[in-house]
């Protein structure tokens, strides 16, 4: 090592590793601000997707919500005339099946105790079958009383 004056060469690599420093410390800010931009960028862009997104978003669900409202709506408009048709339905149902039950029960009681029964001109008539069939006079509770007897087969 020695002291002194500083030589040229040693000036030349003073300023060269000056220049390349500098050039260095040029190239990393350059790079920073870059990086800067970039990712300003990004999150600028990112954040419009989003907000994007969430607009979609909300205006789909509210869409989507009015959507189902409406149906719902309907359906409550619709609902008590389906009940009261239903209701009537069944009521009808059930009175049919009670007219036929009772028709098909009377007929066939009657049918197998040898008695007809005959609807015309808004009177009934009962016809006895006279093989199996014979018209008495009963006492019951000591009163007569007209009775059928019936042949069991």
């Amino acid at each position: 090592m020695t002291t002194g004056k500083p030589n040229r060469l040693a000036e030349k690599l003073n300023a060269d590793l000056e220049t390349i420093r500098n050039d260095h410390a040029a190239l990393m800010a350059s790079q920073l601000e870059s990086f800067r931009s970039d990712f300003s960028s990004i999150a600028t862009s990112a954040l419009h997707t989003i907000e994007t997104d969430i607009r979609f978003f909300l205006s789909d669900s509210k869409s989507e919500l009015e959507r189902r409202s409406e149906t719902i709506r309907r359906l409550l408009t619709i609902s008590p005339w389906v009940i009261v048709g239903m209701v009537a339905a069944w009521i009808a149902t059930v009175l049919m099946a009670g007219w036929i039950w009772t028709a098909l029960t009377t007929r066939s009681e009657l049918t197998g105790l040898g008695l007809t029964r005959i609807e015309q001109a808004g009177l009934t008539w009962v016809t006895l079958d006279p093989d199996r069939t014979e018209l008495k006079t009963c006492t019951m509770a000591q009163t007569p009383i007209i009775c059928i007897e019936i042949k069991e087969p």
